[in-house]
């Protein structure tokens, strides 16, 4: 296997490797590098999997500048030369309850048991470092013929149940690669659905994910279609709703381009209760913190008209005058400032034609309020 790194990168890597032959331990390229590599894309990132104690193995490089360790799970980010590297010990976990963080039970087991905790057989194969920068393959669950079929196939039949948000992985690398799930993970899938158990769930592991799965502008319309159609919304609730034809709609009426943000806080954000609004400017006052995104997914939730009220008339009504402005006017520092600011922000609120200028609001001052 050939992986292609610039020289600086090569030169590392060797001596990497060599110091790793002179310590006994054998290292390895694991899950997402090699997968790229074998699909013909550049990795981007570098992480190298120990057989043994990653931390004590990098402590005795005495090249390399250690930027953070992570002794319970026995990782440790590194700089060596200006490039970052990620190293991670083998390690054997277990699922306490389905969709909780794992439990780690051991450091430095065999490659093949820290392989079969992995998520798709597409991401357990191993790449073997050698000094010479030849690169042994190890595919124990045949993820190299996966990767040619366009599969998505997990390692063991609870799976899925250990770790829900291996689905949501799975739909991140459906689109991203243009896969299917094997059929036997759709029947999986499916069956967890069917009753998922949300008792241990780490909501910020599936937040993590969402995150992920969105982070693409091009593929975000197709993972919130998929996300509802295929029913993977089950993960987090009980009810989901969505129209694709309302959702692009709404995109257009608010002039949306980060549609991966918009998706994930329509999923995550609640439905709000509305205050019934007496004026347009209880209207301006109600969302003039909102961003356009929050504005959309109100829209989307609520449809509320309010909300395009704000967005096409109210949104972009400044007020020059200050609260410094009316006390050198005269007036004394109290609730009256606030009063006749919010005066004169309804005043423009209401469109009125001679409301443009500082000048315009103070001599509406002069003749509204008496000193």
């Amino acid at each position: 296997m050939q992986i292609k790194f610039n020289d600086k990168v090569n030169h590392i890597i060797k001596k990497i490797a060599l110091k790793a032959e002179r310590f006994g331990v054998k290292i390895y390229f694991v899950g997402g590098l090699v997968r790229d590599v074998l699909m013909g894309k550049t990795p981007l990132d570098i992480d190298i999997l120990v057989e043994g104690n990653a931390i004590n193995f990098v402590k005795s490089l005495d090249f390399v500048e250690i930027k953070s360790i992570h002794k319970d799970f026995g990782t440790v980010k590194t700089e060596i030369s200006g490039v970052s590297i990620d190293f991670a010990s083998t390690r054997i976990e277990e699922y306490p309850k389905s969709g909780c963080l794992p439990h780690v039970t051991k450091i430095g087991c065999d490659i093949k048991d820290d392989l079969i905790r992995r998520d798709f057989t597409i991401n357990a194969i191993a790449a073997r470092i050698l000094p010479s920068l030849d690169y042994e393959i190890i595919d124990i669950f045949n993820g190299c013929d996966d990767i040619s079929k366009g599969v998505l196939k997990v390692l063991h039949k609870n799976s899925y149940i250990d770790d829900p948000t291996r689905i949501l992985r799975g739909l991140d690398f459906k689109l991203r690669f243009n896969f299917d799930f094997f059929d036997e993970d759709e029947k999986l899938i499916q069956e967890y659905l069917k009753n998922p158990d949300r008792d241990g769930l780490s909501t910020d592991r599936v937040i993590l994910t969402l995150n992920k799965l969105f982070s693409s502008n091009e593929r975000a319309m197709s993972a919130i279609s998929e996300f509802s159609s295929c029913g993977y919304y089950k993960i987090l609730f009980d009810e989901f709703l969505f129209n694709r034809e309302n959702f692009e709609n709404a995109i257009k009426l608010f002039n949306i381009k980060d549609i991966g943000s918009l998706c994930l806080k329509y999923i995550l954000e609640p439905i709000e209760i509305l205050p019934e609004f007496k004026s347009r400017l209880g209207i301006y006052k109600y969302f003039k913190n909102y961003s356009d995104i929050d504005l959309c997914v109100h829209y989307l939730k609520t449809n509320d008209n309010n909300t395009l009220i704000y967005y096409n008339e109210l949104k972009n009504v400044k007020l020059y005058l200050k609260g410094s402005d009316l006390l050198n006017l005269g007036f004394n520092q109290g609730k009256i400032i606030g009063f006749i600011l919010d005066k004169v922000l309804e005043a423009k609120l209401s469109k009125m034609p001679d409301l443009i200028s500082f000048n315009d609001e103070i001599e509406f001052v002069k003749r509204t309020f008496k000193l």
